[in-house]
């Protein structure tokens, strides 16, 4: 099991056993190189700890700790995190910043404690059957263990179907399932709990102006991002041109007396590449700038490397070339900086401007006595699916899921088989519900940023950057999503993060003090995505024609017969844009192939 976690940790390997107990622990060394082995135990042998992560303010909690009667044998933030959790127990969780999944043992007590950081970047997964507890970092490590069964989920691929990726706590094999985020799981006497340890709270607002609304932004970021660049070995940041990452750059520059080496890709197809901002960028900061051009060739050359390194299916389009770029940018660091977050945490996507506008419209339409839910169910599927309507045939909580729709749920009756239909099953729609209700905020804003940043951004976002870096033994770290900035963002008016239609406006507006050219601060937002309608039309088109054939997915008994040949035929003809469908399609395919090859239903 641990071994197969290599790449994670390719520095040391350690293990710890005793009772009921076994830990088993991969190192990738960033801070206290030589000491700081793992799992550690208490100098009583009473607590031991196993955990993946840094915490990016152990040297406060190291001085308060001592300040407590504790002492320390190293320099790292393990023993910190070792000893902040024998002093604190569970409440030790709400005073740490930093990415973290964890286990701890207590010996005298029998507990177990498995736990994830704020907002879910990084992993960890469990399955509990029959009085095991099997916990790991991936899932690859969990199906190394004979007792865990191989049994596919059908509603996971239900979800994956209409969302791209798997929300938490589900996963794609029946009897793992990921801890969500903030979240911590407590084993003791035969019985597990789960709880919930941190949630953003949005009241009540700030009631500053818009200046110091922007130094206020100014201060919490830099603060993130300092605390960030603690580490033993070099960094650097993932720049795709947008202001996101471009301005973690800027930031890490400002606290660097070198060069900062940026890292980004692009294609040669200029209209749907953003690499010529990157390099504008690198200029204007004076950045050591590593560009990659990606394309048909290398994803054509990395696909065995793509379905290993995503434990489930993953139909993000940017996942493959973010593994790409985190092959070449592990050849110089083992540390890179990241800009995901922004959009799920100051409102960066066009899609809230859009849902708001909406909002009166599907209020309207679906209000108590309104006649339209009787015509709702009288629609074909194809206009049910439409977005304004669906939205008001549906409770106010229930309106808003996610951003991915690859196949909406309102087609699923034309799109799947009997085989998968006929099964029960759990709805996106209620995973939404219960992050929407757990908002403390009236606003509808603050409760879509509050759903994406619960599914949408830990079970697809994060999970691309943690496996396409960890393939490579590279860590990534999110300043953006460091919990206090969170929170200070969730608090801020709506008007600051979206006015006029524009995104991220007080995001910009910081940028535009200096730290980034206007150009790339107020230019459109462009969505990262790879020249797919070209490149499956050329080279990648023998192998689409392959993995969807009856001979591949089509055999599986998921897809009804006629569905696949209609999209391409429609993409073919221009009709309608089906290429992010096919690559999801295709996705799906190569992770049969990998984990599950025999399966069908």
């Amino acid at each position: 099991m641990t071994r197969s976690l290599t790449h994670r940790g390719p520095d040391a390997e350690g293990y710890y056993f005793q009772g009921p107990i076994g830990f088993g622990h991969r190192r990738l060394s960033i801070i206290d190189l030589a000491a700081s082995h793992q799992p550690m135990i208490s100098p009583d042998g009473r607590y031991v700890l196993s955990y993946n992560g840094e915490l990016y303010n152990f040297r406060e909690l190291r001085s308060e700790l001592e300040h407590c009667g504790h002492s320390f044998r190293t320099a790292g933030d393990t023993e910190v995190f070792l000893h902040a959790l024998i002093e604190w127990g569970e409440e030790a969780l709400s005073r740490l910043q930093g990415m973290f999944a964890f286990s701890f043992w207590d010996a005298k007590e029998e507990t177990l404690l498995l736990g994830r950081d704020h907002c879910g970047v990084k992993p960890l997964y469990y399955s509990w059957d029959k009085g095991r507890l099997l916990f790991a970092s991936q899932i690859k490590s969990l199906l190394e263990h004979p007792t865990v069964s191989r049994d596919i989920d059908p509603n996971a691929i239900r979800l994956y179907l209409e969302c791209q990726y798997i929300p938490a706590p589900y996963s794609i094999f029946r009897t793992i399932r990921k801890l969500p985020a903030a979240h911590f799981l407590r084993l003791k006497n035969g019985s597990i709990e789960l709880k919930r340890y941190w949630t953003p709270q949005y009241l009540p607002k700030f009631d500053f102006d818009e200046q110091t609304a922007i130094e206020q932004l100014t201060r919490e970021l830099h603060r993130s991002v300092s605390s960030m660049l603690v580490a033993d070995v070099p960094l650097a940041v993932f720049v795709s041109g947008g202001i996101d990452s471009s301005l973690i750059a800027s930031l890490v520059q400002a606290n660097s007396t070198r060069p900062v080496k940026i890292f980004n890709l692009g294609f040669n197809e200029v209209l749907r590449s953003e690499h010529q901002f990157a390099a504008q960028v690198a200029s204007y900061l004076g950045a050591d700038h590593h560009p990659l051009i990606v394309t048909e060739d290398d994803v054509i050359g990395t696909l065995d490397t793509w379905a290993e390194a995503f434990d489930e299916p993953l139909g993000d389009q940017a996942a493959m070339p973010t593994l790409l770029l985190s092959r070449l940018t592990s050849q110089s660091v083992k540390v890179v900086l990241t800009g995901e977050g922004a959009d799920e945490v100051f409102a960066g996507y066009s899609n809230y401007a859009k849902r708001l506008k909406e909002a009166s419209l599907a209020a309207r339409l679906g209000a108590k006595f309104s006649p339209f839910h009787l015509i709702y169910r009288l629609l074909p599927p194809v206009a049910r699916k439409n977005r304004v309507f669906k939205a008001a045939s549906r409770p106010l909580a229930r309106r808003y899921t996610t951003i991915p729709n690859m196949f909406d749920s309102e087609l699923h009756s034309s799109y799947l088989t009997p085989a998968l239909l006929d099964r029960p099953r759990f709805s996106l729609e209620h995973l939404a519900e219960n992050h929407y209700s757990s908002c403390d905020s009236s606003e509808y804003l603050d409760r879509m940023l509050h759903i994406d940043s619960n599914l949408w951004l830990p079970d697809d976002l994060l999970t691309k950057v943690d496996r396409a870096t960890m393939a490579y033994s590279l860590e990534g770290r999110v300043p953006y999503l460091d919990h206090r900035l969170v929170e200070f963002a969730a608090r801020l008016p709506a008007h600051f993060k979206l006015r006029n239609g524009e995104g991220k406006y007080l995001l910009k507006k910081v940028a535009a003090n200096g730290l980034l050219p206007p150009e790339i601060v107020w230019r459109p937002k462009y969505g990262f995505s790879m020249p797919l309608r070209e490149w499956l039309s050329v080279k990648l088109q023998p192998l689409m024609n392959e993995a969807l054939s009856p001979a591949g997915l089509l055999g599986r008994n998921i897809l009804r017969p006629g569905l696949v040949e209609k999209l391409r035929s429609e993409e073919a003809k221009g009709r309608r844009l089906h290429a992010g469908r096919l690559w999801g399609l295709l996705a799906l395919e190569l992770w049969f192939r990998r984990y599950a090859p025999d399966f069908r239903f």
